[in-house]
């Protein structure tokens, strides 16, 4: 039986432990994706302007922009990338992301679904498993009280592919 000074080492020990077995799942594309907790997705707010977030994204990675539109393409590393899309309503407030990620190897698309799946699951409650195969959670907008759909699917089959939206429903 262990000393009663050995068992809080034990305890860090076990602990340090189930982190790092944590961290092994852990995709290494998750935190560039990911870019920021904040927000809804990516550090960007349902019902924010576009000049907002535009501050929020590379503009070097800029490949289209329209008064109610922007499209980001970026690269992870060799034959793996991603694309994120804005979409704006007339009164100039995000109603939709779009975020579709694309990699070489379909194996690489599962943990990186599954930390995704954990992030939504820890911020907005366990999400549900629709018929069609997404993954959905729902949320309330802070600015509208609006809700909104965050969807997402690993559509992955000759290669990885995962999709991610986050809709404001009353648009």
């Amino acid at each position: 039986m262990p000393s009663a000074s050995a068992k809080p080492r034990i305890i860090y020990q076990n602990l340090l432990c189930f982190l790092l077995a944590c961290n092994n799942n852990k995709s290494p594309y998750y935190d560039e994706v990911l870019k920021s907790e904040e927000g809804h997705l990516r550090g960007a707010l349902i019902g924010g302007a576009i000049e907002q977030i535009k501050t929020l994204e590379d503009q070097n990675f800029l490949i289209d922009e329209m008064q109610d539109y922007l499209h980001y393409d970026y690269e992870l590393s060799m034959g793996n990338t991603y694309t994120v899309t804005y979409d704006f309503s007339r009164k100039n407030e995000l109603y939709e992301i779009e975020m579709a990620i694309f990699l070489d190897a379909i194996g690489e698309a599962d943990p990186l679904f599954e930390n995704f799946s954990d992030y939504f699951n820890r911020k907005y409650g366990v999400g549900k498993k629709e018929a069609d195969g997404y993954m959905t959670w729902n949320t309330t907008s802070s600015d509208s009280n609006s809700i909104i759909a965050i969807s997402m699917i690993n559509d992955s089959q000759s290669y990885g592919f995962i999709t991610i939206f986050v809709r404001d429903l009353s648009y």
